[in-house]
């Protein structure tokens, strides 16, 4: 497939914020796009080659997370926090974007993962527990936006769920409650594609429901 050639010396950065940038991509044959991101512009995933976009750590990680409650149904944990650009609470996993001092690490991913995990819902990874990449980068947004999450699963064995919190919140992060949910729970969520407050999920509580009720997690 011919791909439309892009012109680096010709493209602007448009806005540039801590953590959104909006880039005006501009190619020789004339056309323009758009591309909000997360990136510096000589990092952009449009100026990589195509070996390289095979290669490349993701702006972020989020968690599948599987709750072993010991004499309980397998669960998934979920929790609501307020997305701005919504203006509501939705129902979402543990997220957050990789850190520099993750990238010193031998595996960036997981560590980042493991820190986020802790954050946001105060759970540690035990000796039983196991946390593994099951897809390395997604696009999230490919229409407008070069942003890239891994999607990370993590098995963790608890006696019962006392430790769950929020305490970790930073910045601008605003978290609700928890959410557990089995099976039957997570199959009603996917047919009625909302949540218990009506509103539309987001992509990745889709994407996290559907794994969990696959097995393939097993």
């Amino acid at each position: 497939m011919q791909e439309p050639k892009i012109s680096p010396d010709q493209s602007k950065t448009l806005a540039a914020t801590k953590y959104v940038k909006l880039y005006d991509l501009a190619y020789e044959n004339g056309v323009h796009y758009y591309d909000a991101s997360r990136r510096d512009k000589d990092q952009l995933f449009a100026f990589k080659q195509d070996p390289e976009l095979g290669r490349a750590l993701p702006d972020a990680v989020c968690a599948v997370i599987i709750i072993k409650e010991a004499g309980q149904e397998d669960k998934l944990l979920l929790f609501y926090e307020y997305r701005y650009p919504a203006g509501s609470y939705l129902l979402g996993v543990p997220a957050g974007l990789i850190d520099p001092a993750d990238l010193a690490s031998p595996d960036p991913i997981k560590t980042a993962m493991i820190r986020e995990i802790k954050e946001e819902t105060g759970l540690s990874i035990g000796e039983k527990d196991t946390v593994e990449v099951i897809n390395p980068l997604v696009f999230t947004a490919s229409g407008f936006s070069d942003e890239s999450n891994a999607i990370v699963k993590a098995v963790i064995h608890v006696d019962d769920l006392s430790a769950l919190n929020h305490k970790g919140a930073e910045g601008t992060e605003v978290f609700g409650d928890f959410k557990l949910v089995d099976k039957e729970e997570a199959r009603r969520l996917l047919k009625e594609g909302r949540d218990d407050y009506g509103h539309y999920l987001p992509l990745v509580a889709w994407a996290a429901l559907c794994y969990f009720v696959s097995d393939l997690w097993k």
